[in-house]
This record gives structure tokens, C-alpha cells and sequence, in this order.
């Protein structure tokens, strides 16, 4: 999804209001799991993994509690929330598609490996 051509000021101003209440309810979820895990360290004293780590806790959460809100509170079900779809980070969908895709090249170049003068002496 991309950002819109927005129309007026007016969707513009409330389309940065929901950014800002989305943003600051997720740096809330993120903090509560930082200072959780890290008790002591601040944002800037961890690592890019760290960082990924403590997404990848809070999107996972995230999805997982608002599935099961659903549940007990039918009235904010959807049709769409009757497809249980298990949440797997951007990064791991995309690494399973290349060594899917990849597989077959591996076997071949694997092969063609196998088959070199060198392997025989």
C-alpha cells in the first residue's frame, strides 16, 4: 500500500492523525518489549539484530492478540478475519521464495559440481 494523492489538506491532516496514533501506539508496543528484554540498554545501544528481534516480537504479538480479541469480541470480526493466515515476518516469507526458486539452480549447478575434471583425480 502506498501513500494516496490526496484530494484536500483535509485528508491529508487525517490521514497524519491516524499515522501518528498508529505510530505512537506500535513505539509504545516496541518499548514495552525493549525495556522488557533490555532493561538497561537504550534504543541506540542495540544491535540491527536487536532491533529486527524486538519487531519481529511485537508484529508477531500483535497479530496473535488481535486474532484472539477477535474471538472473544465477535463484534469486531470481519470476513476476512475467518482466514487464519499464521504471520511470518516480510524477511522469512521472502527467504523461503528464493531457496524455493533457488533450488532447482542449486541441483544443477550441483551437479555440473560433480562432473568436473578435478573431481575425478
Amino acid at each position: 500500500m502506498s501513500i494516496p494523492n490526496f484530494k484536500s489538506q483535509h485528508d491529508w491532516e487525517d490521514f497524519t492523525l491516524l499515522f501518528d496514533k498508529q505510530w505512537h501506539c506500535k513505539k509504545a508496543l516496541l518499548d514495552r518489549v525493549k525495556d522488557d528484554m533490555f532493561p538497561h540498554v537504550s534504543w541506540s545501544g542495540l544491535s540491527s539484530k536487536h532491533l529486527e528481534i524486538i519487531n519481529d516480537i511485537v508484529s508477531n504479538l500483535v497479530y496473535e492478540v488481535e486474532r484472539q480479541f477477535k474471538e472473544t469480541h465477535q463484534d469486531y470480526k470481519t470476513a476476512d478475519d475467518d482466514i487464519f493466515i499464521p504471520y511470518h515476518s516480510f524477511k522469512e516469507s521472502v527467504a523461503a521464495a528464493l531457496k524455493e526458486a533457488l533450488t532447482p539452480y542449486n541441483l544443477v549447478q550441483k551437479e555440473s559440481f560433480e562432473e568436473t575434471p578435478w573431481d575425478s583425480e
